[in-house]
C-alpha cells in the first residue's frame, strides 16, 4: 500500500539537490505537536527563487504533476503552487517563504522531526510556535470562521501550552496584528 511517504522522499531529494531551504507547516505540523486530523495535502514552506525553481522541476521525477510556468507566475505573486505526487493523486503545497512576513524566520526556527509519516529520516518541520502564529494568521485572514483551524489551535495550545515561548508568541503576534486571538487561544484553552 502506498503512503504519503513514497512521494515525499523523491521530492524531499528533489529540494535539497537544488539547495531549498524548506520545513513542513500546516495541518502536518498542527499534527505533529497538537491533535492528530485527516488532511489530503501537505503544506511546504520553502524559500524558493526563480532561479532555484527551475531546477527544483528539472530534478522532480516523472511522477510527479506540475505546471512551472503556473509556479513561476506564483512565486513572482508571493502566492502558492502545487505538485501532485500522480501514483496516490497526492498534493504538495509550496509556500514561498518571503512572500509571509515571518517565513524566513520559521526557515531558520525549523526543527528535525523523526517518525512523522513523510520519512523514515528526520524531516524539517516547523516550530510549534510558529504553526500556531501561522494558523491564527490564516485565521484571521480567513475571516476568523474557520472551525478546522480553531481547532487545530487549541490542540496545539493542549499539547504543547506549557512549554511554548510565549515571549516569542507575543512578539511574533505583534508583528502579524493578531495578539487579541492569541489571547483569546490561550483563555479558551
Amino acid at each position: 500500500m502506498m503512503q504519503v511517504g513514497d512521494g515525499f522522499t523523491p521530492l524531499r531529494l528533489a529540494l535539497e539537490q537544488s539547495d531549498i531551504r524548506y520545513a513542513i507547516g500546516g495541518s502536518w505540523a498542527s499534527t505533529a505537536f497538537g491533535e492528530p486530523r485527516f488532511t489530503n495535502d501537505v503544506d511546504i514552506l520553502a524559500d524558493f527563487t526563480l532561479d532555484n525553481l527551475g531546477q527544483f522541476f528539472q530534478l522532480l521525477p516523472d511522477t510527479f504533476y506540475a505546471d512551472p510556468e503556473d509556479a513561476s507566475q506564483a512565486i513572482r505573486r508571493g502566492r502558492s503552487f502545487n505538485v501532485i505526487y500522480m501514483p496516490m493523486a497526492f498534493k504538495f503545497d509550496f509556500f514561498p517563504a518571503r512572500a509571509f512576513p515571518l517565513g524566513m524566520e520559521e526557515l531558520e526556527r525549523a526543527i528535525f522531526l523523526p517518525d512523522t509519516g513523510l520519512s523514515q529520516s528526520p524531516a524539517p518541520f516547523v516550530t510549534p510556535e510558529d504553526i500556531l502564529i501561522a494558523k491564527l494568521h490564516w485565521f484571521k485572514t480567513g475571516g476568523g470562521v474557520s472551525e478546522v483551524q480553531w481547532r487545530d489551535i487549541q490542540g496545539l495550545l493542549r499539547n504543547c501550552g506549557g512549554t511554548l515561548d510565549r515571549d516569542y508568541l507575543k512578539q511574533s503576534a505583534g508583528r502579524l496584528g493578531i495578539s487579541s486571538l492569541l489571547d483569546q487561544a490561550f483563555q479558551e484553552v
